[in-house]
């Protein structure tokens, strides 16, 4: 499923999410059209989210910049990494981890076991186990992909802080009280719009929090 500019491609996950989940349809009304995007996929949004891993905006932006800039090529690609030595990158400040990390995704996409073209023939468990197969990627890294590159419809990320704090904040559980096994029931086919709308209503809650 894609997207439009008018968003109107969502409507049908936004009807059926609103009539089996009355709790959720109340963030639906406050929060309005789903305006998931589909954003760019490929070897440079992965080598982006090794990057950014545990760091600041800020400081991530700054350290991928620089590896653009000694790359001398605005997206990065295999040869272009491939090519900067473990001190060009170190002197970027990459960690000796992440290092490793974009050898291994420049291994995988150059030898096949990552195939950008074969995704979207692929099922969301294909996916998810090749992009988990790059070292420095994890679950919740193939989920964010699965969501917001290629718009998979029914992508729980169980793993995303962001999604728990907005279920926690609307159904008013604890964490501990959470059953993702009922969620995804209740929410699937559409469970990616689902977390859209949870991401989206938490965002809400904490802007009109007052500031201290």
């Amino acid at each position: 499923m894609t997207t439009t500019s008018n968003h109107t491609v969502w409507t049908p996950a936004v009807k059926h999410l609103k009539r089996v989940d009355p709790i959720l349809a109340r963030a639906i009304k406050l929060i309005g059209p789903c305006k998931l995007e589909k954003g760019e996929g490929g070897f440079n949004t992965l080598a982006r989210t090794i990057i950014y891993q545990q760091l600041s905006l800020k400081a991530a932006g700054t350290i991928f910049g620089r590896i653009k800039s000694l790359a001398g090529i605005n997206k990065l690609t295999p040869p272009s990494v491939a090519k900067l030595t473990d001190a060009q990158l170190r002197s970027a400040g990459v960690s000796r981890p992440k290092i490793a990390y974009l050898r291994d995704l420049c291994d995988k996409v150059t030898g096949g076991a990552i195939s950008f073209r074969n995704f979207p023939r692929m099922t969301d468990d294909q996916v998810r186990d090749a992009l988990t197969s790059v070292k420095g990627l994890g679950v919740w890294s193939a989920d964010m992909y699965l969501i917001f590159v290629m718009n998979r419809t029914n992508v729980l990320p169980t793993k995303d802080q962001g999604l728990l704090n907005g279920i926690c904040l609307l159904y008013g559980h604890s964490a501990e009280e959470l059953d993702w096994e009922v969620l995804q029931s209740r929410w699937s086919p559409y469970c990616s719009i689902a977390s859209w709308y949870l991401w989206a209503y938490k965002n809400r809650m904490m802007e009109s929090r007052p500031k201290q």
